[in-house]
């Protein structure tokens, strides 16, 4: 979808800023909604059909974590949401595994801004099909004896958008990378592009966020894709072992 094509609903409790947000998006999208806290989200979700939702994480009432998992809960459907925060009330890892599509500090441009809108809004289908422009001098490799055995063994796990994986070869967040991992049972290799969410060098662990995935794979990733509410898990392991560790 694109975004003159969308709904956007953004929630603030500053006026200021919402009305901001809501003149930028106004040039740009199709119908744009304001909410000062979740609750009132939550009315203007009920009686109108919204793509995107923009929403700060702190706010009375009900704030922006609590409003994410409530979208959440309407399953594959429910609109995008996009997190913007003055603090650091999450970590991006959190909140990935909780389902946001992504997340910003403030202050935040507006470029940027209307740039992440407008990815979030995009299918994977569509979004995976174009290589991205960044020179991604960072490399992901492993090769694995089957899918099934790579999932059994939680040594990767696959959200709506990227995949949590245990490797200690990455170093840094934010940063582009060519991806290329092998599974010799099934003949096939997921070969394609992302962008380093988040990383865990005491676990091992590592989220990956897709920007393209080879034509030859990329139909099996989609279907993997379609059974996860989660952007990126937060951990190869199943949730129920993860909630037990903290």
């Amino acid at each position: 979808m694109q975004l003159n094509q969308a709904s956007v609903l953004i929630v603030d409790d500053e006026a200021v800023l919402r009305e901001i947000f809501g003149a930028w998006f106004r040039r740009v999208a199709g119908e744009v909604f304001l909410a000062g806290d979740g609750v009132e989200a939550l009315q203007i979700l009920a009686a109108h059909k919204i793509d995107l939702v923009i929403t700060d994480v702190r706010m009375p009432e009900m704030d922006g974590i609590s409003l994410l998992s409530r979208i959440r809960l309407g399953g594959p459907h429910a609109p995008a949401v996009v997190l913007v925060s003055g603090s650091v009330d999450i970590k991006a890892r959190d909140a990935y595994d909780l389902g946001a599509d992504a997340i910003l500090n403030k202050p935040t441009e507006r470029s940027h801004l209307i740039d992440v809108a407008q990815t979030s809004l995009l299918a994977p289908d569509e979004l995976w099909r174009t290589p991205g422009g960044a020179d991604a001098r960072t490399r992901l490799s492993a090769c694995f004896d089957s899918l099934a055995a790579a999932l059994r063994e939680h040594r990767i796990a696959f959200g709506r958008r990227g995949f949590c994986i245990a490797t200690r070869q990455l170093e840094e967040e934010a940063r582009p990378v060519n991806i290329e991992l092998h599974f010799k049972a099934d003949e096939w290799t997921l070969s394609g592009q992302g962008i380093v969410r988040w990383l865990s060098h005491q676990e091992g662990q590592a989220g990956i966020e897709l920007t393209y995935v080879d034509g030859d794979a990329r139909q099996r990733v989609l279907q993997l894709a379609q059974q996860s509410s989660c952007f990126i898990p937060r951990s190869t392991e199943p949730k129920y072992a993860t909630q037990n560790r903290s």
